[in-house]
């Protein structure tokens, strides 16, 4: 019984282990002075998956957010920021719930910073959350655009934090 009960243990504890290590960033942020000149948002992803119409407004909204969000780092000529999306997760919201994150809205992307010669200067995973709910109620009209509005915002501002801190 002591050895079917030590591998458990040892899951257990890598489990925890990395639990811990899941918040840690591994790529440094961008050196001070970093010009962006470029920004790509690239919603291939969702796309394949069958998001439909709503793929191009993350694509539209989020090359937005993000030339706002890095307005001040902009110059012809800068590296190239791109952000491919990996996933959208809005699941059926009708509110009452706990906010266990079961309805939770989810945008998932991983960025790339390369420089002019294509070299890659840092790369990001992003997963950004809000609350389903957060949007307003779920019978609302327009609660949806209003949902990925809030994931796109959101978002965009994980994406400037991580590269500048």
């Amino acid at each position: 019984m002591a050895e079917t009960m030590l591998p458990t243990r040892r899951l257990l504890v890598l489990g925890a282990a990395a639990a811990l290590l899941t918040g840690c960033q591994t790529t440094p942020q961008l050196a001070p002075g970093t010009a962006i000149g470029t920004i790509r948002v690239d919603v291939s992803r969702l796309v394949e998956f069958g998001v439909g119409p709503r793929a191009e407004v993350v694509r539209t909204r989020l090359e937005q957010e993000l030339a706002r969000a890095f307005a001040g780092m902009r110059q012809p000529g800068g590296a190239t920021l791109t952000v491919a999306v990996r996933g959208l997760t809005m699941p059926t919201y009708v509110g009452g719930d706990i906010d266990d994150g079961a309805t939770s809205d989810y945008l998932e992307s991983l960025v790339t910073v390369t420089g002019r010669k294509g070299e890659v200067l840092a790369t990001y995973p992003v997963l950004s959350m809000n609350g389903a709910g957060d949007s307003g109620f779920w019978f609302s009209p327009g609660i949806d655009q209003r949902r990925v509005e809030r994931l796109i915002v959101n978002h965009a501002a994980w994406i400037r934090k991580l590269t500048l801190g």
